[in-house]
């Protein structure tokens, strides 16, 4: 599993098992909070199985949903890279299973393996990139555009094909869909329907089957 996060990736076996030593096993129940928007550096958690919601406690009480992580992904601050405090808040979706090691452990394993150094700053950089994306999308994008280009990407990173489409592949609330599209319940819930109307999805509790990738790809698309 190790070898799945960007951080390992260019590592062999031998020094896989090696720093595979730094992490032990953590079980996740779902809907449990992980880790608080600031609570200390203290630990870096890597995802084996299972999915986990990054959450932004906004002024006024609102949320922004960050991310949605799944297996080989990984969330914490690290201070090398100068992050003191966590600055989201991560809740179990799903119950799953992390392999979890302190960030004074993972200091070391970047001084005795400088790629891992190279990797934690391109993956770190990156994130930094597509925040900075999606903030645009929320500034200028339709609604419309926004949570079709966010069901997509979605299922393409957890969903799986099924004889009537694709999975999301993550148990997202329509208020999840809203705090990651920086939208309200009311617009997410007009939209979903008139989807629903037109045969692109189907939705349930905490479940939503994307019927017509095309056509969503197409809104997406427009924006």
């Amino acid at each position: 599993m190790l070898g799945l996060v960007p951080y390992f990736a260019g590592l062999s076996e031998a020094e896989l098992a090696a720093a595979h030593e730094a992490f032990h096993a953590k079980h996740m129940l779902a809907g449990s909070t992980l880790v608080n928007a600031g609570d200390p550096a203290e630990s870096l958690m890597v995802i084996v199985s299972g999915r986990v919601k990054l959450v932004h406690d906004a002024p006024g009480g609102s949320e922004h949903l960050v991310d949605v992580l799944g297996p080989g992904d990984s969330f914490g601050a690290l201070p090398l890279l100068g992050q003191a405090v966590n600055e989201s808040r991560a809740e179990a979706l799903t119950g799953g299973c992390l392999l979890v090691t302190s960030t004074a452990e993972f200091a070391s394993l970047v001084t005795r393996f400088p790629s891992v150094a190279v990797a934690a700053l391109e993956d770190v950089s990156g994130r930094l990139r597509a925040a900075h994306a999606r903030l645009r999308a929320a500034a200028s994008a339709p609604v419309e555009t926004r949570l079709a280009g966010a069901l997509l990407t979605l299922s393409q990173r957890f969903g799986e094909e099924v004889p009537e489409g694709r999975t999301l592949g993550a148990p997202l609330s329509q208020e999840d869909l809203a705090a990651l599209t920086g939208s309200t319940l009311e617009t997410v819930n007009r939209v979903l329907a008139g989807w629903r109307k037109r045969g692109w999805v189907k939705t349930g509790r905490r479940k939503l089957l994307i019927t017509d990738p095309g056509a969503l790809e197409g809104v997406a698309a427009a924006g």
